[in-house]
């Protein structure tokens, strides 16, 4: 961690007070960071005066002023003695909003005298002296408003704070915390919570709040009445409540003092209005005062109010669960389990698996079981969610209830413990047990899921063509299906018809936001390869964005932060951005447990990019890791290792072993990814293998034809033309692989002009990818110029003439051209826009 915290960002705010002629007044929430700014703004200024307004200060006149001015003050006149003493050029006023009638006199005196530029900082939607009011109201100067930091600038300074890279869930859930106040944000990382994992900082366990936070946070909250404090540890252990429910407590005029001071805010849903703290934190440091009788006794007091209230709103029974539960009241199994469901469904796993064990002591028996072993599957416990599934099969049940537990156990057997063997046993054991059509079909559907997992396709849709066959499905049934049927439009390379159905079937559950929430992640997943097969990089990209904020959204659900991390990686890999999909992908493989089905294409794409940027040993390591933690249940699962395989060979130099293990991918890969595989033995130099394969690919993807050309290109001239639809498509590294193909097949046909732009072209496009060191790249020279060819370049490039040129550097018109020329030849390029082009990379 870095010796001083960080001053990063902020360049537009920073400018704007550094210009502001007469001064400028700053303001801005607790905590945003306007004394730090403005001292920043500030620093390289010579005979500046500081003056500190507190409320102490504010009871004397002049009081914030007492330290710059001289002992005795003048028997008249103190103002203009006041004005005349100071004699600084620049003046900061901290909190201005404190300041006594005197001294905000004086400033508003500096200011409109002229002769010192005043910089004040304020707290917004804070009542301020008239004086200070009128600097901005009047006009004398601008008023600039600091927001809290952006999620953006939040990981800026966390990565310079930390002196690394910060893992990016970690990094929304400090920004969640914090609420981008700076202030705040500098405590908790001070408290210790972020632990280096891998060469990346995470945030594991729950926030602590140092004795530092919890008296600045006081600070903020500041003196309080009984009834102010009741109100607020109501809302600290129940937040949201509703004014109504506040008004039935008796702290209704308590929450409207405390609404005048910020400390709560009240929003209108709907007809009712919602009442929560104005902070997060304040929350957490409530709740750490009080002691274990005081909070029981708050929480049974919201139990039994919106019990008697009638639990109206949905979240009512999970709270009402977790109320009960905190206050030491006789365990409801019925209430528990309800509980537990509700924050599964809403991704607040840790909560349901207490209240799922809470329901099972509780007596809850066969259904508290089955719940609590999915909350411990979603949570990647799959040991312990098959223990409780098993108990749970013991027992006597429906019919309905027995399929429901055999397809969730099969579930957690395959992609959670990777007992494929046992899945399938316990499939046809559900199949036989089932009586009625509905029945009969979730475990056709269910037998299909696992069918693709593993690789058979043809058996996956004969299974969902016989689901079909049976009869009109259940609204629940037809979700399922819809999922598995994404899946194998998918699997077959069908991206377009997969993205249509995603769409149709995105709508239906859009209508029923609680249901299923893990098959929207999966359409997500879906879609994000489909995109990806299209060669639509920007939709990949944003649906991935959209699937790793389900990790954060839904508490932390670990599965959505590796299976979208690893989609982020790949996305970024293909776009050429190598550094950036390293980072993805380790960020990503912290989050991995000890053994997961995700471990292949975590690791996977992790090795892929350290093999791509010329660290073979780094790649290995994350191979063997991968080798010892994985679950190789199905191609989709040990495709990414394989690839990663190939091209950490060809760093090696093993370029036939590499090419061997493309070809043999190809043939074992679903049809989704076959293109890929044979894409690579091109892009390895033996287009010779796969030209016909490729051809006869039926995969309706520009992509793909794009690849089938990539491998047909018989001279330099069609590698240009394949090179320039990779970049179209934003994959800059194949584009930059196919020109110095197409350079080198140039330069075997003695078109030697040819074989220098394309080689130039490559040169630029390698540059835009972060290190790329891969084997069509390995021989490439940067374009050398002299340092005179280089400095009439750049003038030609910013777009003068030969002719002003010449008059600059004091040279002939012709020895302009004459050098222009034999940069042309030397750079392949044509014009002063190509080499423009060329020049605006980052060796340019």
């Amino acid at each position: 961690m870095a010796a001083s915290w960080p001053f990063i960002g902020r360049t537009a705010h920073l400018a704007a007070i550094r210009s502001a002629g007469h001064g400028m007044v700053v303001a801005g929430p607790p905590g945003t960071g306007k004394s730090r700014l403005v001292a920043q703004a500030v620093h390289d200024l010579e005979r500046v005066a500081w003056a500190r307004a507190t409320a102490a200060a504010g009871q004397l006149p002049l009081g914030a002023f007492a330290p710059l001015l001289p002992a005795t003050p003048p028997t008249g006149n103190p103002l203009g003695w006041a004005a005349a003493a100071l004699r600084a050029p620049v003046l900061v006023v901290d909190d201005a909003h404190l300041l006594d009638p005197a001294s905000a006199a004086l400033v508003h005196h500096l200011v409109t005298s002229g002769g010192t530029r005043v910089i004040a900082t304020l707290r917004s939607r804070t009542p301020a002296p008239d004086a200070v009011h009128a600097l901005w109201k009047d006009g004398l100067v601008p008023r600039l408003e600091l927001e809290p930091f952006s999620l953006e600038e939040t990981a800026a300074v966390l990565e310079a704070a930390m002196g690394g890279r910060v893992e990016a869930a970690t990094v929304a859930r400090l920004w969640r915390a914090s609420q981008g106040n700076a202030l705040y944000l500098h405590e908790l990382v001070l408290s210790g919570i972020l632990t280096e994992d891998g060469d990346v900082w995470r945030w594991r366990g729950p926030l602590t709040i140092t004795p530092t936070l919890r008296e600045t946070i006081a600070g903020r909250i500041g003196e309080l009445t009984a009834h102010e404090r009741e109100a607020l540890e109501l809302l600290a252990y129940g937040e949201p409540l509703g004014a109504d429910l506040l008004a039935v407590l008796g702290s209704l005029d308590a929450v409207q003092h405390l609404e005048d001071r910020q400390l709560v805010t009240v929003q209108r849903d709907g007809r009712r209005l919602q009442v929560r703290l104005a902070h997060p934190l304040y929350g957490e440091v409530i709740r750490d005062g009080c002691g274990v009788l005081r909070a029981r006794t708050v929480t049974r007091r919201l139990a039994q109010a919106v019990t008697e209230a009638g639990l109206r709103r949905r979240e009512d029974v999970l709270r009402v669960a977790v109320w009960r539960l905190d206050g030491g009241m006789t365990g409801d199994p019925g209430l528990l389990l309800a509980g537990c469901e509700r924050a599964r469904v809403i991704r607040d796993l840790e909560l349901a698996v207490r209240l799922g064990r809470a329901a099972v002591a509780a007596g809850g028996g066969r259904p508290a079981l089955a719940a609590l072993g999915t909350v411990l599957f979603y949570t990647d416990r799959h040991a312990e969610a098959e223990e409780m599934y098993a108990t749970a099969w013991a027992v006597e049940m429906s019919e309905t209830a027995r399929i429901d537990l055999g397809v969730q156990r099969a579930l957690n057997l395959t992609v959670g413990l990777g007992d494929v063997p046992r899945a399938r046993a316990v499939l046809e054991e559900t199949t036989r047990l089932a009586r009625g059509v509905d029945g009969r079909q979730g475990t056709f559907i269910m037998r299909a899921v696992l069918a693709t997992l593993t690789g058979d396709i043809a058996a996956a849709e004969d299974l969902l063509a016989r689901t079909r066959d049976m009869g009109p499905l259940s609204p629940h049934g037809e979700r399922m299906i819809d999922g598995a049927e994404v899946a194998v439009l998918l699997a077959r390379g069908r991206a377009t018809e997969c993205l249509a159905r995603v769409k149709e079937a995105g709508a239906r559950l859009a209508k029923e936001p609680d249901a299923m929430r893990s098959l929207s992640a999966a359409l997500t997943g879906h879609a994000t390869n489909a995109a990806l097969l299209l060669g639509d990089l920007d939709a990949a990209e944003r649906l991935a964005d959209e699937g790793y904020g389900l990790g954060g959204q839904f508490g932390s659900w670990t599965r959505a932060i590796l299976e979208f991390g690893a989609a982020k990686a790949r996305v970024l890999r293909l776009r050429g951005r190598l550094t950036d999909a390293l980072a993805w992908a380790r960020d990503t493989v912290v989050r991995l447990p000890a053994r997961s089905v995700l471990a292949g294409a975590c690791l996977g794409e992790l090795a892929h990019a350290y093999a791509l940027l010329g660290d073979a040993a780094a790649a290995e390591e994350a191979l063997a890791r991968a080798e010892a933690t994985g679950m190789p249940i199905g191609p989709y699962v040990v495709l990414p290792l394989r690839f990663a395989k190939a091209w950490t060979l060809a760093g090696r130099g093993d370029v036939a072993g590499a090419v061997e293990i493309c070809l043999e991918a190809a043939e074992s890969a679903l049809p989704c990814d076959v293109p890929f595989a044979l894409h690579d033995v091109v892009r390895l130099g033996r287009a010779d293998l796969v030209s016909a394969r490729l051809a006869a690919l039926d995969v309706d993807s520009p992509l793909v034809a794009l690849f089938a050309r990539h491998a047909a290109a018989r001279d330099g001239g069609e590698l240009d033309a394949v090179s320039e639809g990779f970049e179209r498509l934003g994959l800059l590294l194949y584009a930059a692989e196919a020109a110095a193909q197409a350079a080198a097949r140039h330069r075997e046909s003695g078109l030697w002009r040819g074989a220098r732009t394309a080689e130039t072209r490559a040169w630029r496009l390698s540059q835009r990818c972060q290190g790329a060191r891969t084997l069509a790249l390995m021989d490439l020279d940067v374009p050398g110029l002299t340092p005179r060819q280089r400095e009439i370049a750049v003038l030609a490039a910013q777009g003068l003439t030969n002719r002003e040129i010449a008059e600059r550097l004091v040279v002939s018109v012709r020895t302009v051209a004459n050098t222009l020329y034999a940069v042309y030849d030397k750079t392949g390029v044509n014009d002063r826009t190509a080499l423009a082009a060329l020049l605006d990379g980052p060796e340019g």
